[in-house]
């Protein structure tokens, strides 16, 4: 099976309903923590945060797949989706092309700081060490349940519903750029990169397993190397 990169994702009926659906549950499991200091005390912000998020995402991720199948449905049933060995081979793909593009970015950064000991540090990424030394369940979310929602929300829905519109190269960019912004953190760079992958990854595989096995891939690895420098 070859999907070309233009090949646009067309959704199944009610799709309008049942995209908005993961978005807002998505929104509202991120922005009531905002609301904790006004009722809870400094100490049961930690503990009640973490058990929220943790709860919150599986709700989430559960409600989303519920709403986000009948596209895959239709996606297979058109004949689209790659079969099995091929979906394998696209994650391995995927990897590859993930830590060459991570590289490379890095290495143009090196080369822009004068050297790789100038290099900053992701905030993001020291923000959720932090995190989780705090509230360990966090690590749940952060390598298993923020991948999955991530790419329910950023492959799945907006890219593809952007492939409709626009061709491969505008929908990656519009929805890489996005979840660049969305992390808020000074490696935008690398949301890009690995933005790019994922939606390659997808659109090749039509299969929205693939660039989740990738970023969870990734995810682990990150966490696994901070606890290694830690």
């Amino acid at each position: 099976m070859k999907n070309s990169v233009n090949l646009p994702f067309n959704m199944a009926e009610k799709w309008q309903i049942r995209h908005v659906i993961p978005i807002v549950i998505y929104l509202i499991v991120q922005l009531v923590p905002a609301t904790f200091p006004s009722f809870l005390s400094k100490s049961q912000i930690p503990s009640v945060l973490g058990w929220w998020l943790a709860i919150g995402f599986t709700v989430a991720v559960i409600v989303s797949f519920y709403c986000l199948r009948p596209d895959w449905q239709k996606w297979k049933a058109e004949g689209n989706q790659t079969d099995t060995m091929d979906t394998l081979k696209w994650i391995g793909i995927g990897i590859v092309l993930l830590y060459v593009s991570l590289i490379s970015v890095n290495l143009v950064d090196a080369w822009l700081s004068g050297g790789i000991e100038n290099i900053a540090k992701s905030q993001n990424t020291d923000q959720i060490m932090q995190a989780i030394q705090v509230i360990p369940i966090l690590q749940v979310m952060v390598v298993l349940l923020g991948p999955i929602m991530e790419e329910f929300l950023f492959r799945h829905i907006m890219f593809g519903n952007l492939s409709t519109k626009l061709n491969f190269i505008f929908s990656f960019v519009l929805s890489g750029v996005i979840f660049g912004l969305i992390h808020g953190d000074n490696k935008f760079l690398i949301y890009v990169a690995m933005s790019f992958v994922f939606s390659l990854v997808f659109v090749k595989t039509r299969r929205i397993i693939a660039p989740i096995a990738i970023h969870v891939f990734n995810n682990g690895i990150v966490v696994l190397a901070l606890y290694a420098t830690t």
